[in-house]
């Protein structure tokens, strides 16, 4: 049986591979995207990370995927969830989106675990992507 770290070492380096063979346009707003995503949770929560990364991916006018989508793809994965929504008590069981009916020990233990994964998504894409942590932002990229 495989431990939990070595679940998502191995989630995030399939992700980070599909983005570097697959979607070579996006590596460097990909690779951001996983500097940006543990900060995000650890100022906004989990939840508001959420939010605003879905918010960015259906903002995108077009068919093809964009970093937001693949990245909240690929941390779906890695924290074996079947919906965002589920995962983080957004949704009822007819399917109507909530504000947060998930327990608090449920949301937190999720939390973890999305930083526990998100820092083998920041390790390949520093070591895999070559993209190094970027401090300045445009006005463009926006804020949670």
């Amino acid at each position: 049986m495989q431990s939990a770290q070595h679940h998502y070492a191995e989630q995030a380096y399939m992700g980070i591979q599909e983005v570097k063979n697959s979607h070579a346009d996006l590596v460097n707003e990909y690779g951001q995207l996983c500097h940006r995503f543990p900060s995000l949770v650890l100022t906004n929560g989990l939840r508001l990370a959420y939010i605003f990364f879905a918010k960015k991916a259906v903002l995108s006018k077009e068919a093809k995927p964009n970093a937001y989508r693949l990245y909240l793809a690929h941390m779906k994965e890695a924290l074996q969830m079947d919906t965002w929504e589920k995962g983080l008590g957004l949704e009822n069981r007819h399917g109507k989106v909530l504000s947060g009916t998930s327990s608090q020990t449920s949301y937190l233990y999720l939390s973890r675990n999305a930083l526990n994964a998100s820092v083998w998504f920041k390790r390949y894409a520093e070591a895999i992507l070559k993209v190094e942590q970027r401090n300045d932002r445009s006005d463009s990229e926006g804020q949670v």
